[in-house]
């Protein structure tokens, strides 16, 4: 494993920080600082502010993608949504959080050109879920519950966490192939502490998103030694033994519930918020009804939630997308996503079937989740931006 790559030292700053914030990122509600909020935004502000003055100083900015336009429009549009929105405050937040989101995107695409530092990023996200998985291990050792039964990182939904390490597991098993012989047993120990903790959040959506995640071993069993090999099946029969046999019996009883769910139930009540966004749509096709407005815009069809200070959001990121910006947004959203597939197209083999892997893992959990305005996501489409371009720098020795 090579040390942080060098360079000038206000680049490194940024860089570094940079990584730091993305460490944070799997477990930053679990650390709070009073006055500015989760730790994770304060160390985004260090690095955007650090990014900043080194690019002030070198008066050059580097040229920037497609994805990263797409990015761009699409935040604003939603910025736009503010002016017939059904909430504007709302709609300002979320903005507000998404034009944070595009700097980070923009930091990682800045600072992250080499193969070295795009590795970093990796791992730093890697072992800020081992972290998260951790502290969840820790509740539930402690019987601090998040919901009833589930258990989660402090300040987590379960749900939210369980995709957050669901995440983590295509990038350790990557990282496994590519870093030395001792690092690789770390990343399938993190694995395992991953599938733990993942299993004790008993998300259904995180569980068929981990399952998915061994895609990425399916794809590179050639390019896998027998260790490798044994490793990914041990962990994926771990998983499945873990939803049949070794979880906690609530945890066993919940997941149990998925085959019925996707046959015949409701998805936790997910249709019936589904079925009054598809209404809402209707009444604002083109539009929208304002980014973050998706709770305003299911009013008239669903009421108030009975839990105070509970709102109706869509659990599924496209179509809280299409619902609060319309089709106008969700086209522009659909279109930075099949920028990004067809960047992943040209990477070499490996990268390829890692990339893939990891949006197939965000699809399905983001398909129960409203996660558009998520870090964890943004990062993943700017991971891609940054390993497209290299996938044209093969000389490159950092590769």
């Amino acid at each position: 494993m090579n040390a942080v790559p060098s360079g000038p030292l206000a680049e490194r700053v940024a860089f570094v920080l940079l990584a730091l914030f993305v460490f944070t990122i799997p477990f930053e509600k679990s650390v709070l600082i009073p006055g500015v909020g989760t730790i994770a935004r304060l160390l985004g502000i260090l690095a955007l502010c650090a990014g900043g003055y080194h690019a002030a100083r070198r008066r050059t900015l580097r040229r920037p993608n497609l994805a990263l336009v797409w990015m761009a429009v699409f935040v604003a549009w939603a910025g736009m949504t503010r002016i017939w929105s059904l909430a504007p405050e709302t709609t300002s937040l979320r903005f507000l959080t998404f034009v944070q989101l595009l700097c980070m995107a923009w930091l990682v695409w800045e600072y992250s050109s080499t193969g070295d530092r795009q590795r970093w990023l990796l791992r730093a996200y890697v072992a800020g879920a081992w972290v998260s998985s951790v502290i969840t291990l820790i509740r539930y050792g402690q019987g601090l519950q998040t919901y009833y039964r589930r258990f989660a990182a402090t300040g987590f939904d379960p749900n939210d966490l369980g995709l957050t390490l669901a995440l983590s597991l295509p990038l350790a098993m990557y990282l496994a192939l590519r870093d030395g012989k001792l690092a690789r047993w770390v990343y399938r120990g993190g694995m395992l502490l991953a599938i733990a903790a993942l299993l004790l959040t008993a998300s259904r959506g995180a569980f068929v998103a981990a399952l998915l995640a061994f895609g990425f071993a399916a794809a590179t069993w050639m390019q896998s030694g027998l260790a490798g090999k044994l490793s990914s099946a041990a962990l994926l029969v771990l998983l499945l033994a873990g939803a049949l046999r070794l979880a906690p019996a609530a945890s066993r009883e919940r997941l149990s519930t998925l085959p019925e769910e996707l046959a015949s139930g409701t998805l936790h009540n997910r249709t019936r918020i589904w079925e009054a966004g598809l209404k809402a749509l209707r009444q604002y096709p083109f539009h929208g009804a304002g980014a973050g407005a998706y709770p305003q815009a299911v009013r008239p069809w669903l009421g108030r939630p009975a839990r105070e200070g509970h709102e109706y959001v869509a659990h599924n990121t496209f179509l809280s997308v299409l619902v609060e910006c319309g089709l106008i947004g969700f086209a522009l959203f659909a279109s930075l996503l099949a920028t990004l597939l067809l960047f992943i197209y040209f990477m070499p083999a490996v990268e390829r079937a890692l990339w893939v892997t990891m949006l197939a893992v965000w699809v399905a959990g983001a398909s129960l989740l409203t996660w558009e305005h998520r870090k964890p996501s943004w990062l993943l489409f700017a991971l891609i931006m940054a390993g497209w371009a290299r996938a044209f720098h093969a000389a490159d020795e950092s590769t």
